[in-house]
């Protein structure tokens, strides 16, 4: 058996006043939109994938494949703008990157 009914008639939920009920794709929206526009730190997308500096740095942003498309200087679709010198800042559009290391995980992992 795979569903459950049950018949609510005559009974009332209330919910907490900073509770609300939306839909599922609303909901999946307004999170897509949280990002849309933000960006991230190193720290932050170090904190986000949970590895190390050196190996994010040296294994991911500076292999020329992955900085050829998510430089801002190289790609006119990067999303990632390096640091102009060492101690640099490098700043990262929250949405594209997160998008980006959803997508190539295997590929990101595998290769390094």
């Amino acid at each position: 058996m795979n569903k459950l009914v049950v018949n609510l008639e005559n009974i009332t939920v209330v919910l907490p006043e900073d509770k609300v009920i939306i839909e599922k794709e609303e909901y999946d929206d307004l999170k897509q939109k949280a990002n849309s526009g933000r960006y991230m730190t190193l720290n932050e997308l170090l904190e986000l994938l949970s590895v190390s500096r050196p190996f994010l740095i040296n294994n991911i942003l500076y292999r020329p494949s992955v900085k050829n498309e998510i430089d801002i200087e190289k790609n006119p679709k990067g999303f990632v703008k390096y640091p102009s010198s060492q101690g640099g800042k490098y700043l990262f559009l929250a949405s594209k990157t997160k998008e980006y290391f959803e997508e190539n995980f295997r590929k990101l992992l595998l290769e390094a």
